[in-house]
């Protein structure tokens, strides 16, 4: 993985500041499982060891102390700021190996049998601070994008993982927060998932002709990385709510965090170095995730279910996916489809621009792709897919199935 412009990585997918303030909703927070359609059921697979070269986070910055919940918050708060932030030297990366990793999702099939040479797969990764029921609408059936997608005729296996370190997919002890949760470990991660979707060496008895990556924020991120470094490993990419260009909003005063274990007691096991917001209250969240036509109970559900971000994750060096800071185009020759919301404040800081900022994206981050599409959504926010327009989405989906529709990426669905 090549090493980019130091700027605002995991960070810019969320935001939390502590202002307004209700107690009653955290105080008896647990991860409830999400509500499935009946063709979906929760799998595990089994990649066993992976490496990567890493920031040795430990090791080269002397100055933290990272025993100390006060050392390690300023440091993560100060990976959020791009004007504060220092790119790791080149010579601070070592080898890290993660023994055992297993991956947990959620496996939808189609409803009606699909032929062998016809099989495909959409592999769904979720933003920071959610899990793989991002994809699920947070257990509600009317917004599941993943069941929706394996519903009907035309219909596409889907794969909603969590990565590494989150959700269920963490081991008996989680994983190093620093040492091992960086996108350069997660991505190949990705990679090794990739690989055996395709060669049937994944516990789920089959082999997919046809992978589709969509990720969402962080996921999307990760996704460009692996499409870079490893071009064939999936058919196309789909990528929503990227941060493509140079404005940061929201400001980096308004992210606000502090270490999980400390804020409710379904973090209790996670280490030192995993964050999540420092609020008491959905309203903050709901200002940065949500903007346009969406239900507010959904809103506070989400912060309720919300994940963590790593250290690891926010201050390894990153950049935005937009032709001014990228050194190179992809070689990515598969289909590509890149999505934002129109009242995103992370993917489309600039507003009425970013259309043609994301026609830019593909036209010369995707030169050889062989179609790049691109798409503001109308009315919603940074979440769109836990917006009503997700709603919208999943029922446009699942008419084209029933109706027998083949669609190669989402956004021949939603353009």
């Amino acid at each position: 993985m090549t090493c980019r412009i130091a700027l605002l990585f995991g960070a810019l997918f969320f935001a939390l500041p502590s202002t307004a303030r209700n107690t009653e909703l955290r105080k008896t927070t647990s991860r409830v499982p999400p509500v499935l359609a009946p063709n979906c059921r929760y799998v595990q697979i089994p990649l066993g060891n992976i490496s990567a070269d890493n920031v040795d986070f430990r090791r080269t910055r002397r100055n933290v102390d990272f025993n100390s919940p006060k050392d390690v918050t300023k440091f993560f708060s100060s990976c959020l700021d791009p004007q504060m932030y220092e790119d790791p030297d080149d010579n601070t990366t070592k080898l890290i190996v993660e023994r055992n990793v297993t991956i947990h999702g959620i496996l939808c099939r189609p409803e009606r049998p699909v032929a062998a040479q016809d099989r495909r797969i959409h592999l769904m990764v979720h933003d920071a601070t959610y899990d793989k029921s991002m994809w699920h609408g947070l257990g509600i059936l009317e917004y599941s994008l993943a069941d929706a997608l394996a519903s009907g005729l035309g219909g596409s296996y889907t794969l909603a993982i969590d990565l590494w370190g989150h959700g269920d997919s963490h081991g008996p002890t989680y994983p190093d927060p620093w040492q091992v949760l960086q996108p350069p470990f997660h991505v190949e991660v990705l990679h090794e998932l990739a690989v055996r979707l395709r060669t049937n060496q994944h516990g789920l008895w089959m082999a997919f002709k046809n992978v589709t990556y969509v990720g969402h924020g962080f996921g999307a991120q990760l996704g460009s990385y692996l499409i870079e470094d490893f071009p064939n490993d999936v058919d196309a990419f789909v990528g929503t709510g990227l941060p493509t260009g140079s404005k940061m909003t929201p400001r980096p005063s308004e992210w606000m965090f502090a270490p999980a274990h400390s804020t409710d007691p379904k973090y209790q096991d996670q280490p030192l170095g995993y964050f999540t917001g420092a609020v008491t209250s959905f309203l903050d969240r709901r200002n940065i995730l949500y903007g346009g036509i969406y239900d507010d109970d959904l809103a506070v559900l989400d912060f309720l279910s919300q994940d963590t971000i790593t250290g690891g994750e926010a201050c390894w060096s990153g950049s935005y996916l937009s032709s001014e800071w990228l050194g190179s185009a992809f070689s990515f020759k598969g289909q590509a489809c890149i999505v934002a919301g129109e009242y995103d404040r992370i993917a489309c800081a600039d507003g009425p621009e970013c259309k043609e900022r994301l026609r830019g994206v593909c036209s010369k981050v995707f030169p050889d792709a062989s179609s790049c599409k691109s798409n503001v959504l109308g009315s919603t926010g940074h979440a769109w897919m836990l917006h009503r327009i997700g709603v919208k989405l999943a029922n446009s989906v699942r008419s084209a199935s029933a109706l027998g529709g083949s669609w190669g990426n989402l956004c021949s669905v939603i353009s």
